[in-house]
């Protein structure tokens, strides 16, 4: 698709789209040969995709910039879309469309070259400070949630360690469905799926949702479980249960977590992890059972 190119000289004044673009371009001027076209002169072409509704007899002014910023405003107060902070996000300025595009297509694996060519780019410099940014943007919000495990006690690591070390766009292994794993990369984990009572499981407030979820499921399936061994047995199941005993140890790891995630939503100061240590959840469960609590 061509284009007027105004942001860099001399760069290439084409783009290349895929067929979806090409179909909303082609709805674009249809509508606007159905809405505007009566009004046009004989026998013109129009200049721009997007026209000017009044005023516009030869089809050759564009829609105002002032009327796109007003539109744009108002779709995204209507969409009420927020960002991590709790801020409105305003789509008022289209440049910001060229920045997210950028970052997508990086995040996404685009080779350099082909980005560099998809945005008009003279030089890969100009290009990288969109992988500067992203790169800055995940260290940033890994960085604006507290780290915690089992019973939520501090952690000692420096986040920028614990970022460093996990490499989160390239240990993607390690990235759990409701945390981290904070084994070294060429340690291999022997637990299974015991993460919530491992003292190398580590999660922030990003996570809560699946956490939330996964504490209603396990109360929810101790309690059928029960229910099916009374029916079974003719007893209740005690808590020396040995299945009992290790979905209440995962129950307690999640309600410690929940519980502090609550607390702390985000990091209000500097950058600070906390953590605390999968056998303290163990040890307690343990205590439990045999007090029969």
């Amino acid at each position: 698709m061509r284009y007027q190119q105004t942001k860099i000289e001399q760069a290439p004044d084409s783009i290349l789209v895929d067929a979806e673009v090409v179909a909303i371009i082609r709805a674009q001027q249809q509508w606007a040969d159905t809405r505007l076209g009566p009004r046009w002169a004989a026998g013109v072409s129009p200049k721009y995709l997007f026209l000017a509704h009044k005023m516009n007899r030869n089809a050759d002014k564009p829609y105002p910039v002032e009327r796109i910023h007003q539109t744009l405003s108002e779709f995204a107060s209507r969409l009420g879309i927020r960002d991590s902070a709790g801020r409105l996000v305003d789509f008022n300025r289209t440049h910001r469309f060229r920045h997210t595009k950028a970052t997508s297509l990086l995040n996404a694996g685009v080779p350099l070259h082909v980005v560099q060519r998809y945005f008009g780019h003279l030089s890969p410099a100009m290009l990288m400070h969109y992988a500067q940014t992203l790169a800055e943007t995940h260290e940033r919000e890994f960085l604006r949630y507290r780290k915690i495990t089992a019973d939520a006690r501090e952690l000692s690591t420096d986040p920028r360690d614990l970022y460093d070390m996990l490499e989160l766009d390239k240990c993607t292994d390690r990235i759990l469905p409701n945390g981290l794993c904070l084994l070294p990369p060429r340690q291999a984990c022997a637990k299974g799926n015991a993460c919530l009572t491992c003292d190398k499981f580590a999660t922030d407030a990003t996570f809560l949702p699946e956490l939330t979820v996964q504490g209603q499921r396990t109360a929810q399936l101790i309690e059928e479980r029960q229910q099916a061994f009374t029916a079974r047995t003719g007893q209740p199941m005690g808590e020396e249960n040995v299945w009992l005993s290790g979905r209440r140890q995962k129950q307690d790891a999640l309600g410690r977590i929940i519980l502090k995630l609550e607390q702390t939503r985000l990091v209000d100061g500097p950058p600070q992890a906390v953590r605390g240590a999968g056998v303290d959840a163990r040890t307690d469960a343990i205590t439990r059972s045999q007090d029969g609590t």
